[in-house]
């Protein structure tokens, strides 16, 4: 597959520069010294001939031999030298300068030395180098070199392959000096994309000064799973001791939560202070008296402030104030909060209301606040570990996937947990089982990045690649559900919802005869009820159990005729949620303003097949 990919990359780049080539090299010539540590230090002289003006060349260099990342040291050049990019297999570097173009012949001399040491190979050892690697992009006139070894080695374990990547032709030719430690060759007429490689294969021990390499692969891993499991035994025992709910005793009640607005309700009901909540307010505040609606027609609506809300909370007072400060502050139309600045106080609002949430009204129990962060942490080092341990021979840019899937799982199991525990009493079976459904698929892809990376791209084996891709995706949701789960609720927040379930059950189960006995006594009770039933998202629940109940006009609705309908209310507050919260939000968002919708072997080799050669071009 990846001779594939090269191969087809290679074609496109010989057809790109068939029809754009300004430049070729004349000469290429190699000296090379390899020490008994399997180090190479690195002559290049290449002599470029540009036919139009040029800033010099770029020399990309492989930096990667099989599973081993070779050091590159001592880099020299006759020409200013710029590192351009590094990627996990190649750096590239830019000879010559901005400030000056060159054409004709132009001579550039690099030294470098690679430093690969054990090579891994318990059989033998190897030269296996890319004279010149396949990623040239213009014609090499005359490709020469001079190798030297530190000790003698078997002729006939000399072979000299080129041409595309892959081919097993020998091409050029190539002596032996009589110590049988030089190697002296030449090609000539190298097209772009063709290669040249040099491979000796020699005793295993040929390279004595080297260290052999000590694999910590294994070690690490076991280390990271058994951290990663006693973290997750430890955050369960945490759970367990401080996260774990009081019972939960809801009872059916006819009144609202006490002390609680609307807007509250539905902030305590799914822990989002969304529009529709804001919307309520509108209902809430006709209710009380303090302002009209008039719909003057399609999308048109006039809001009137009869006076100020009866309220001591700060977050509804301003609310209340930025709503009628759209317009000429006791009246306001939908155009205007379209154009004022009514998003950024529905933003200024929700935040407020969440700060009215603290002290003596805490939602959390303080102790287990404190005792989730650990699995929290827990979660962090163990995405952190998994990925060490994975690529401890690479540590560098290959374990940055790594962390992306761990840190990335940790945070969709955050999301999800944090909405599963804020609507888990007023959630459905269904939507329950729908976002587990979806956490479930999501996990499954991580898995298989995580192993995608794990085993094509890392070579490791297969039973190694599944354990840890489970291990990095498992343990960082699992520890994350645990961080939100062991989010106890306060005693507060204990009462308060278990209000407002009981009044949910009012408003959806409520019987007709009890109904009917409270509209006697309260005639204007369905709209008392609306604004709750808006945020409980029981709006049309509730105005259909006045479909055979005629209910009194509401004093705060102007319209072009009486309507009695309790329908018509609850169309009404879908209207204003579409017209007024969401487009005035939209409208502004779109102007940008702020507002919430922010949305092996043992042959000859191949040419191409070695390590080191790497390319280069003009720029």
């Amino acid at each position: 597959m990846k001779r594939t990919l090269l191969l087809v990359l290679m074609i496109l780049c010989s057809l790109t520069l068939l029809f754009a080539q300004d430049y070729v090299f004349d000469r290429f010539h190699l000296e090379m010294e390899a020490g008994l540590d399997n180090s190479y230090a690195v002559k290049e002289q290449i002599v470029a001939n540009f036919s139009t003006a040029r800033h010099g060349i770029y020399r990309e260099i492989p930096i990667r031999f099989g599973k081993v990342r070779v050091k590159l040291k001592n880099l020299q050049s006759n020409e200013p030298i710029q590192e351009d990019s590094v990627s996990s297999d190649w750096v590239t570097f830019r000879l010559g300068s901005e400030n000056r173009t060159v054409t004709g012949l132009y001579e550039y001399l690099i030294s470098y030395t690679y430093v690969i040491g054990d090579d891994r190979n318990q059989e033998y050892d190897e030269f296996y180098y890319n004279l010149l690697g396949p990623g040239w992009q213009a014609p090499i006139s005359e490709m020469s070199f001079r190798i030297t070894f530190p000790k003698p080695v078997d002729p006939s374990m000399v072979f000299l392959t080129g041409g595309s990547y892959g081919s097993t032709a020998q091409r050029g030719i190539f002596t032996l000096s009589s110590d049988r430690r030089t190697i002296e060759g030449k090609a000539s007429n190298l097209l772009p994309g063709e290669a040249l490689t040099l491979r000796v294969q020699m005793e295993e021990g040929y390279f004595s000064a080297v260290k052999p390499f000590v694999d910590y692969t294994i070690p690490a891993s076991i280390v990271a799973w058994l951290v990663a499991i006693l973290a997750g035994l430890h955050a369960t025992v945490l759970f367990r001791r401080h996260g774990r709910e009081e019972l939960f005793v809801p009872v059916v009640r006819f009144d609202p939560p006490e002390g609680l607005s609307p807007m509250e309700v539905g902030y305590l009901a799914d822990g989002v202070v969304d529009n529709k909540d804001v919307t309520s307010m509108l209902f809430a505040w006709a209710d009380q008296g303090c302002l009209t609606i008039e719909e003057q027609g399609k999308k048109e609506f006039l809001f009137t402030k009869l006076k100020e809300i009866p309220t001591s909370k700060t977050h509804e007072k301003k609310l209340f104030t930025a709503f009628f400060a759209c317009g000429d502050g006791t009246s306001v139309t939908l155009k205007q909060l379209e154009s004022g600045k009514f998003a950024e106080a529905l933003m200024k609002a929700k935040i407020d209301v969440h700060a009215y949430f603290k002290g003596e009204r805490r939602l959390n129990d303080s102790t287990a606040e404190k005792k989730r962060v650990l699995a929290l942490l827990y979660a962090a080092l163990v995405v952190v570990l998994n990925a060490i341990a994975s690529t401890i021979t690479y540590l560098s840019a290959e374990t940055v996937p790594f962390l992306v899937i761990g840190f990335f799982s940790m945070g969709i199991g955050l999301v999800t947990a944090s909405r599963l525990s804020a609507t888990w009493v007023m959630s459905s079976s269904v939507k329950k089982t729908v976002k587990f459904f979806a956490l479930v698929l999501f996990c499954i892809a991580m898995f298989g990045f995580a192993f995608m990376f794990e085993y094509a791209v890392l070579d490791h084996g297969l039973f190694y690649s599944v354990l840890m891709s489970l291990s990095m995706v498992f343990f960082p949701v699992y520890l994350a559900f645990l961080t939100i789960m062991t989010a106890k609720r306060s005693p507060y927040a204990q009462q308060k919802l278990e209000q407002i379930v009981g009044y949910k059950e009012f408003i959806s189960k409520v019987e007709m005869d009890k109904l009917k006995m409270m509209i006697d006594s309260d005639p204007q009770l369905f709209y008392h009820v609306l604004g709750y039933a808006i945020v409980l998202g029981l709006e049309d629940v509730w105005a259909k159990k006045f479909a055979r109940i005629a209910i009194d006009e509401p004093s705060w609705y102007v319209g072009g005729r009486p309507i009695r309908d309790a329908l018509f209310y609850s169309a009404l507050s879908h209207r204003l949620h579409g017209s007024v919260m969401e487009k005035a939000v939209y409208t502004q968002a779109k102007g940008g303003a702020r507002s919430p919708i922010h949305s092996s072997f043992g042959s000859s080799g191949f040419s191409g097949g070695g390590f080191g050669g790497g390319g280069g071009g003009a720029w």
